[in-house]
């Protein structure tokens, strides 16, 4: 009896995929490729990823459709269901993105992705990655589809056993090895760049106060121009070395019990000066009892400067800082009544030098990134809330101390 139309093309598809593999020569790298190329095999898939562990990361080692252009790409293990999968070592399918808790949903928009189903690659006992098919359509995959990704799996496993694995380590350790030099350029042009920054700074100032004599009403004005794009190229400075320093594990943090409220106070009382020069006003609402956390008080201090002085610039009057401790957790929001974040840039809010096309009020394109990087690392989360229909409002998460946790720390 002749199968189904459908079931003829899924197993040409195999075939083909059975041929490319084979015309890898053992290529891992060719291999992994072959795979996420085949189309036929998975056809209501629009993209597919193989995600491979390093550390308690995740990168993506090949990628085709909606993700090609993300090879390279790294990601907390725990922050995905490809990294579930790993640490569990089970098969998982999500049927839904906007309605399962376990996904990112904003990575998931920003690819297209509404469902998928994801595959661990076994390799000497362990899970050494994942092979990950997904679709912009809910439900899109059926237990027969989980089948034949435990099928396709197969040739990046043997690759991993074969002579393939010392390109793989190879390539590891070259990429390691690029990684680390870019590391290294950004953070030596960054020191180089502060010296000189400091004397033009400082010699605009003299300059500005008369001590080389009376300057010209115009050049008063140049010399204004000057320092303002001096003061900005020193915050992106100062922002890169701190990008560095996170990428690189390098980031000093010395936590300690604190009591939220005095930070907010104090964060207020630093940003004042600057939120008056745009006619905002700093609000603070803060809870009678102490909400109690362990952190690193002048990390977090810097996260929510970021996102006050970025309140205070997009206001239109009033820039609402607001703490309350529940269910575990203490929660800041910072909410000001501007013009809000268009819906199209709303996914590339937290990415680097991310900023809206038609903002006046230019930075770094740092400050959201360098919050995010903050706020993870001392165990939270940085959203913005959707459903804020004036202005924009950011809520950071982070656990309270605990009665147990206030005995240790004692």
């Amino acid at each position: 009896m002749r199968a189904p139309a459908m079931d003829v093309d899924r197993f040409e598809g195999l075939i083909a995929v059975q041929h490319a593999v084979t015309a890898a020569g053992g290529n891992l790298q060719a291999v992994m490729q072959a795979i996420v190329d085949a189309k036929g095999a998975m056809p209501q898939a629009t993209g597919t990823v193989v995600e491979l562990r390093d550390g308690d990361q995740l990168y993506y080692a090949a990628a085709s459709g909606t993700s090609a252009g993300l090879v390279g790409l790294r990601l907390a293990l725990n922050a995905s269901l490809s990294g579930m999968s790993i640490l569990t070592g089970a098969p998982l399918s999500c049927v839904d993105s906007e309605q399962d808790v376990r996904v990112n949903q904003a990575a998931c928009r920003k690819v297209g992705l509404r469902s998928m189903i994801v595959v661990p690659i076994p390799h000497r006992g362990q899970t050494v990655g994942v092979l990950k098919y997904y679709s912009d359509r809910p439900a899109a995959f059926s237990d027969e589809d989980m089948l034949v990704a435990h099928l396709l799996v197969g040739p990046i496993a043997i690759g991993f056993s074969s002579v393939a694995e010392a390109d793989a380590e190879r390539a590891r350790k070259e990429l390691a090895a690029i990684i680390q030099l870019k590391e290294e350029l950004v953070a030596n042009v960054s020191h180089e760049l502060r010296t000189p920054l400091t004397a033009i700074a400082g010699s605009l100032g003299l300059l500005d106060s008369g001590a080389a004599g009376k300057l010209p009403e115009k050049a008063h004005g140049l010399v204004a121009i000057a320092t303002k794009n001096a003061q900005r190229l020193t915050r992106l400075v100062n922002d890169l070395l701190d990008i560095d320093k996170f990428d690189s594990g390098r980031a000093a943090f010395t936590l300690a019990e604190t009591d939220l409220r005095a930070l907010i106070l104090e964060a207020v009382t630093q940003n004042e000066p600057f939120a008056t020069r745009f006619g905002a006003v700093l609000l603070p609402s803060l809870p009678t009892d102490p909400v109690i956390i362990q952190t690193d008080g002048d990390r977090l201090l810097q996260a929510l400067t970021n996102l006050i002085s970025n309140a205070a610039k997009f206001s239109h009057g009033t820039v609402h800082i607001d703490l309350r401790g529940q269910e575990g957790e203490a929660r800041i929001v910072v909410r000001d009544d501007g013009p809000g974040i268009p819906e199209a840039f709303r996914m590339r809010l937290f990415e680097r030098f991310a900023q809206g096309e038609k903002t006046s009020q230019p930075g770094t394109g740092l400050g959201l990134a360098i919050t995010k990087s903050i706020v993870e690392l001392l165990g939270g989360s940085i959203a913005l809330d959707p459903h804020v229909a004036q202005g924009a409002a950011f809520e950071i998460r982070l656990p309270l101390m605990t009665s147990e946790r206030k005995g240790l720390a004692a």
